[in-house]
């Protein structure tokens, strides 16, 4: 069966993310404390006992969700999990390039203190909001958006899974949005995360951001990594600085890669990160997939191990 991991943007931090056995184990531990030193951040003891006001911190929890993600990706590699693919949702995007070998983690965390830093000071005085919005027609959201714009910036952020997108943007015309669509008979929801991303508020910093990353080593991925913006898989190192840049301003398109996946035969999703933020999604999608958290991986993959008669495909 082939699997593909996934990896999670912020917001789906939480106090207690850092898995027992990622300390344990030599490896990973020695990896942790390498982003500790690039950081100069207690990383172990914010993912384990916070508190939450500091971990949710833009550039707290960035870093933080980046260096999880390797880890338990690396640590399943280690179990014999192998993927055949990797996607990630926003800054999993940066972390999934990091389990395919096109960063260094170093590198990917320098990447990651700068763009939290860059989405924070763009914000506008009143701030940024995220809202997801359900059980509306994708075309309508959009063109609520654009009917919203005299009230500031605010458009499509994510398609997260059928009839499950997000908007961001300025606070005041993202809230303008929501209550119109709120008003047609829509669900909304604004996520913990106080910022407008994937919006044309980045565009000021774009040019920056691009030159940034123009400069650091990137090299072809190892393993499939299909794009967060184009849902295809990134041909080399070029196509790989031009998602890093263009995932500044343009929607994230989970659900689209989540059906590029399939059609590669994907039939297996494990998420490294937190929670269950992106198999929630997957489930909604594909019903007939096998969706699983990093615990429930590294659990069965350990009750497998245990038992040698059992395996495991990749």
């Amino acid at each position: 069966m082939s699997t593909a991991f996934l990896f999670p943007g912020q917001g789906s931090q939480a106090v207690g993310m850092l898995d027992a056995c990622l300390v344990e184990d030599a490896s990973r531990r020695a990896e942790l404390e390498r982003a500790e030193a690039v950081l100069d951040l207690p990383l172990r003891r914010l993912m384990t006992a916070g508190p939450p006001a500091e971990l949710d911190r833009t550039e707290i929890a960035q870093p933080a969700l980046l260096t999880l993600g390797v880890l338990q990706a690396r640590h399943l590699l280690h179990l014999g999990v192998a993927p055949r693919c990797l996607l990630g949702h926003s800054l999993g995007h940066i972390t999934a390039l990091v389990a395919a070998g096109a960063v260094e983690l170093e590198t990917a965390l320098r990447l990651v203190a700068l763009h939290a830093r860059l989405l924070v000071e763009a914000m506008p005085p009143e701030g940024g909001a995220m809202v997801a919005v359900l059980g509306v027609e994708r075309e309508r959201i959009y063109a609520v958006c654009r009917s919203m714009r005299s009230h500031g910036v605010v458009g499509v952020a994510c398609h997260n899974a059928p009839g499950q997108t997000v908007i961001s943007g300025a606070r005041s015309a993202v809230e303008a949005a929501a209550d119109a669509l709120d008003a047609e008979g829509a669900l909304t929801n604004q996520l913990n995360i106080p910022l407008g991303a994937h919006s044309d508020l980045l565009r000021p910093v774009v040019p920056y951001f691009e030159s940034v990353v123009a400069e650091v080593a990137i090299r072809d991925p190892h393993t499939t990594v299909l794009d967060s913006v184009t849902a295809r898989p990134l041909a080399g190192a070029e196509d790989v600085r031009r998602s890093l840049v263009e995932q500044l301003t343009a929607p994230i398109l989970f659900e689209e890669g989540v059906s590029a996946a399939r059609q590669m035969g994907i039939r297996r999703f494990v998420e490294c990160g937190p929670g269950d933020v992106l198999t929630r999604c997957v489930r909604r999608q594909a019903p007939g997939a096998e969706v699983l958290t990093f615990r429930e991986a590294e659990g069965t993959r350990r009750a497998a191990s245990a038992r040698p008669e059992i395996a495991w495909p990749a």
